[in-house]
């Protein structure tokens, strides 16, 4: 079957089209992939020796500029077109957007051609270009079950609960190899930091301060860290922890994270769909700090459905400062009936099958 696959901008959407590509090509389906114009986007799908194509999109603007306005709605027109282009010569049997904003001139493309869609929305509250592109797609794909309430009542019966797909590595890695790896030590308690794809220059901050009071602590002895910064904060990071007790690992990027989620016992992170995809499936217990400025409080929304489900403790960033932080850490290392409880609830959310959930699906509803 041919499938042309739409994602773009942050990890968020990125990872979960990636696992998508893996599973098809594995079953040799032929795909091709459009997305925007970061680089990034195009080295990681070039190196799965996918047709990779570039499409001018905007978002949707959030304000009442003129000028966004008619940048969106100019820029818009040339990615309709160029999706008409890339659709007419791949002739694709079905068109699957991850959510992106990249994905609403593609599926609206797909449908004046009369060809099937099907939509992903991987966080609890359905984002806007998902919501615009409903009555145009055959099928929307859930992560939580929840989101079916946010969704209009005449379309709820395009819904289908998938899960959000992860890498096939992020599950497959041991606790041991990955040690080794990355040159820790098995028998310490180890923490991920981790500011998502984009990094995140204020949970770096306190990454540092947080360590540090640790360092001063009881438990430096029998603790270790991994620290993910993203690219701009790796040198202040490594200049700034540079710590006699605690041991650990910092890195700007790392694009095998299986290793990280593999060596993690507790992950402090933000709390995209995808990240918490990935803690899920690996069954670890995380303290979320939602971004602030995400879109309709999303990732707020994610955070808390998993403290509610008792898989994770959330920490808002209005609250956020080392100390909380550093209480909350000992608070789950301190107390092993809470660490358990933890993990099985993180487990229990874990949709390891999501991948090929969502491939069925995509293959059922380009059969016709």
């Amino acid at each position: 079957m041919r499938i042309l696959i739409v994602a773009g901008g942050t990890g968020g959407h990125l990872y979960p089209a990636v696992a998508l590509v893996d599973y098809l090509k594995s079953k040799d389906h032929s795909v091709m992939w459009i997305g925007g114009e970061r680089e990034l986007e195009r080295k990681i799908i070039e190196k799965k020796k996918v047709k990779f194509h570039k499409i001018t999109a905007r978002p949707f603007p959030r304000s009442i500029s003129p000028y966004r306005w008619i940048e969106f709605l100019l820029f818009s027109g040339f990615s309709l077109i160029q999706s008409f282009r890339y659709i007419r010569s791949f002739k694709p049997d079905v068109v699957v957007g991850m959510g992106s904003y990249h994905s609403f001139p593609v599926v609206i493309a797909a449908f004046i051609f009369g060809i099937p869609s099907v939509i992903c929305e991987q966080n609890i509250l359905p984002s806007l270009t998902n919501r615009m592109l409903l009555p145009f797609a055959s099928r929307i794909t859930l992560s939580f079950p929840h989101t079916r309430d946010y969704l209009p009542q005449r379309k709820r019966k395009k819904a289908v609960v998938t899960g959000n797909p992860v890498r096939e590595n992020i599950t497959a890695t041991s606790k041991k190899i990955a040690i080794e790896k990355l040159g820790l030590d098995g028998k310490k308690f180890t923490l991920l930091f981790s500011g998502g794809s984009q990094g995140a220059h204020y949970l770096n901050k306190v990454a540092v301060e947080t360590l540090k009071l640790l360092e001063s602590g009881n438990d430096e002895k029998n603790i270790q860290f991994i620290v993910i910064t993203g690219e701009k904060d790796f040198s202040w990071v490594c200049k700034k922890l540079k710590l006699k007790k605690i041991k650990g690992k910092i890195f700007s990027f790392l694009s095998e994270i299986n290793y990280a989620y593999a060596a993690a016992d507790l992950v402090i992170s933000r709390s995209g769909a995808t990240t918490l995809a990935e803690i899920t499936a690996c069954g670890l217990p995380c303290i979320l700090i939602p971004y602030p400025f995400a879109t309709n409080q999303h990732q707020l929304s994610n955070a808390l459905f998993l403290e509610k489900e008792g898989g994770a403790k959330v920490i808002p960033e209005s609250k956020l400062n080392a100390h909380i932080l550093k209480k909350t850490i000992e608070e789950i290392i301190h107390n092993p009936l809470l660490m358990e409880k933890m993990r099985r609830a993180s487990k229990r959310w874990g949709k390891l099958e999501a991948t090929k959930n969502l491939a069925d699906l995509i293959l059922q509803v380009g059969k016709g």
